[in-house]
């Protein structure tokens, strides 16, 4: 693996789509390579991410492959900004945000929620008892099947480390039920062989004040720290960052417990 590739996980991202279309169209590597005028060796880098895949060569292949046109638009924005070690996304944009290709295209995620399940995983009755949803029920329904299809949507391999707060546990205005059945369904099947969920106790010998982070990390050891704000989010690729939030990640973990319905955090 190149230093590009593991100060740019961007590279890596981009070229595992390109790989999973043209495996998905059952295509070989070689008579893509022949389709867009280039070698196999050259788009084999792009695909393993030791070299950025120039713009055009990027438009035939999506086109080649019959990329849907919103997933183009997402890797293209990924492209765009790929060979920055950090970059800031806003929320208000109306676009898809760049998480979902690191959501698709890694395989591993580890994340910090102190006080609330992640989106991704929020079930529909927790969805619902959160605080300002009950006025907009429709729409937290059509969110819920948009995150469900996006789980639907990751390699069958990545697996997704969690590490709640205990404050998850004791969510004002959340009934006490509804809770433990958001919780179960985290740790028991089916999420199970693709969800490792444990619980950081309020006594826990860390900081309460850790705002939540997710880092990604791809099959060739890549990462990228994803922080959300109100406003905006915070991409970091570069390695100094990611050792330090890796190493908060790891401190949280050591003082992780199991959940366990009959005990409370």
């Amino acid at each position: 693996m190149t230093d590009a590739s593991l100060r740019y996980p961007g590279f890596y991202v981009v070229g595992r789509a390109i790989r999973e279309h043209r495996m998905a169209r059952d295509m070989s590597l070689r008579k893509l390579a022949r389709l867009m005028g280039t070698s196999p060796s050259l788009l084999s880098s792009w695909e393993t991410g030791e070299r950025r895949i120039p713009a055009v060569p990027l438009g035939w292949a999506l086109g080649l492959l019959e990329v849907p046109a919103a997933e183009c638009h997402l890797l293209s924005r990924l492209h765009a900004e790929s060979e920055r070690a950090s970059y800031v996304e806003g929320n208000n944009s109306g676009e898809i945000s760049l998480q979902r290709a690191y959501d698709r295209y890694t395989l591993h995620t580890y994340e910090w929620a102190p006080k609330v399940v992640p989106d991704l995983l929020q079930t529909f009755g927790y969805a619902h008892a959160l605080p300002g949803a009950r006025t907009r029920p429709d729409d937290v329904d059509q969110e819920i099947f948009a995150r469900r299809v996006r789980q639907v949507d990751r390699d069958s391999r990545h697996r997704h480390t969690l590490l709640l707060g205990s404050a998850a546990l004791t969510l004002e205005g959340i009934p006490p039920e509804v809770v433990q059945a958001q919780l179960q369904e985290i740790t028991n099947s089916p999420n199970r062989w693709r969800v490792d969920a444990r619980i950081v106790p309020a006594d826990a010998a860390v900081s309460p004040t850790i705002e939540s982070f997710v880092i990604y990390e791809t099959a060739e050891k890549a990462f990228t720290v994803v922080l959300r704000h109100e406003h905006s989010t915070v991409y970091l690729s570069d390695l100094a960052t990611v050792r330090r939030y890796k190493s908060t990640f790891d401190a949280l973990q050591r003082v992780a417990v199991a959940y366990d319905p009959a005990t409370s955090c």
